[in-house]
Order: C-alpha cells, then sequence, then structure tokens
C-alpha cells in the first residue's frame, strides 16, 4: 500500500520517512549528498553544500544534580552572591537559559562572544507582561554577562511573587556544532522536481529534540527575525546575531503562543562590545 503523511513543509512517504531516519545518524552533509545522488541531482552538490549554515544544536537532556555553572535550561539559575533575578516594573522575570560561555568554547564553533564566563536570559511568561512597550523600548525580558567562576556561583530560589507558570524544568544543554540550509523562497510556478527536492532537503533539518539553537540563520515562523528586531528595536544594524532560539518544549513547561518560538537576537557590533542590555527578543507562533 503506498501510504502519504503530512509532514512539515510538504507531503513525503512513509518509506521516505524510515529512509530519513537512517540518514539523519550522518553529518548533514553526507545526507544531502546521498539525496541528491538519489534523484540524479549530484550536479547540484557543491552549489548546496556551500549555502549550509553553521550552528550550535542543543539538546535537552534531563540530568540528576547538575553540577552549579553547567549550560542549562530552567530551574535555578546559578548566580554569584547578590545577583538577584532580574525584575520588569517590579515583577519576576522567568529563567529561561544560562550559558557557561567555556562549554560553548569547547563544541569549537567560533564566535564573538566571550570564552569564558555565565551568560543569562530571562523573560516574563505572564500576558501582561509585553515583549517589547513601544519601538526602542524594549519590554519584559534581560540578557546579561557575568564574568565569573562557577565556583563563585549558587542556586538561586524562584522569588516568592513569580507566578507557577514562570517555573520552567531544568534540563542539561547537550551542544553540538551543525549546519543548517538557508531559508529559500519558494517561487510560483517553480518546477515540481527543484520543490519536492527542497521538500526533502529540509526535512533533513528535522530534530526530535525541538529547535534550540544559537547562532546561524532562525527557524522563522512568522517572517524575518532580523528583520523584526531592526524594524522594533531602533537599532538600524543589518548585521544581528541570534544568541539563543527557544523552541515550544512540553516537557520543560515552556510554551511560546501557540507553539511557537523566542529569538534573542543582539546586533554584532553590541555583541562585539559585550553590550548584552541592548539585546533584542522576538517571539513567533503558528
Amino acid at each position: 500500500m503506498f501510504a502519504t503523511v503530512f509532514l512539515g513543509k510538504g507531503i513525503i512517504t512513509v518509506d521516505r520517512m524510515r529512509r530519513n531516519r537512517l540518514m539523519k545518524k550522518l553529518p548533514i552533509e553526507n545526507q544531502i549528498k546521498k539525496l541528491l545522488k538519489d534523484n540524479d541531482l549530484s550536479d547540484m552538490e557543491e552549489d548546496i553544500l556551500e549555502t549550509l549554515i553553521p550552528c550550535i544544536a542543543i539538546t535537552p537532556v534531563e540530568a540528576d544534580d547538575l553540577p552549579v555553572g553547567t549550560s542549562k535550561f530552567g530551574g535555578f539559575p546559578d548566580l554569584p552572591e547578590g545577583e538577584e533575578f532580574p525584575r520588569w516594573k517590579g515583577r519576576p522575570l522567568s529563567f529561561i537559559a544560562q550559558y557557561n560561555l567555556a562549554e560553548l568554547k569547547q563544541t569549537g564553533f567560533s564566535s564573538p562572544l566571550p570564552d569564558q564566563g555565565m551568560l543569562y536570559f530571562f523573560c516574563g511568561t505572564a500576558m501582561d507582561i509585553p515583549v517589547w512597550e513601544e519601538k526602542g523600548e524594549p519590554g519584559g525580558w534581560s540578557v546579561f554577562y557575568i564574568d565569573t567562576e562557577p565556583s563563585r556561583l549558587r542556586p538561586v530560589p524562584f522569588p516568592e511573587d513569580l507566578p507557577r507558570e514562570g517555573f520552567f524544568e531544568e534540563r542539561k544543554m547537550k551542544l553540538s556544532v551543525e549546519k543548517t540550509l538557508p531559508e529559500v523562497e519558494f517561487i510560483e510556478g517553480m518546477d515540481d522536481v527543484y520543490f519536492d527536492l527542497m521538500d526533502q532537503l529540509y526535512q533533513l533539518e528535522e530534530r526530535e529534540s525541538g529547535y534550540h539553537q544559537a547562532f546561524g540563520d532562525p527557524f522563522q515562523m512568522e517572517g524575518d527575525v532580523f528583520k523584526e528586531c531592526k524594524a522594533n528595536s531602533g537599532n538600524p544594524s543589518d548585521d544581528w546575531v541570534l544568541l539563543l532560539q527557544v523552541d515550544s518544549d512540553e516537557e520543560m513547561g515552556m510554551i511560546w503562543g501557540d507553539l511557537g518560538m523566542l529569538y534573542f537576537c543582539i546586533a554584532r557590533e553590541d555583541l562585539r562590545k559585550k553590550r548584552f542590555d541592548r539585546s533584542w527578543l522576538v517571539m513567533q507562533s503558528h
């Protein structure tokens, strides 16, 4: 029986799904080469491989007794003595994630981030805490860097006035360098062969653990994330960097709108000068 299912951006056969599961054990370059060979399109190999964009893929991993200062989602933030939850208009923001920047450096990914220290991500999760109040004015989020060692950190409990829905389950971050395909706009009238090929190529990028990511191109749901940063932040830069992309994740209790995503971004010049307070947050959903 020839069965089909809807998945992602197109329709694929069950046989193709099985094949894709096997191929996912290979680096994406090898997957693309095999896919092109199977479609008698190996002559496109070099052009497509040159478009791949490196990023750090982040897999949430359940773990007990995480060492203080580990890169992670949720749980209690590990902060230096005297540092507390950031607030917006007197109300505590929810802890989303923290990076131990030495762990990011160990991946071998080349980035403008400092080689050590901690980078923290907080945002408001209540409906009445806006992502931004008006153009150029950030709303309920905070990104900040502290140059410190894990030995100087301690877990900070949730503030008593933080709503229960602002608590998220703790997950260790498994960091791995991967490559993704750029966003390609489908043109009306595109040849069916190439439409099907792009459909298959994008399916190679599916991640069972969600699209949590640092750097590279955002996994966009409602339009260009970086253009949205420029338009709403008042920062005229055309060069933005994705610091952290957080997918909706039911196991961690993180649901952004209608199964959407958070994108913490920063202009490259601000990143170079460690002006993390000028980061900008975008939320998109279906």
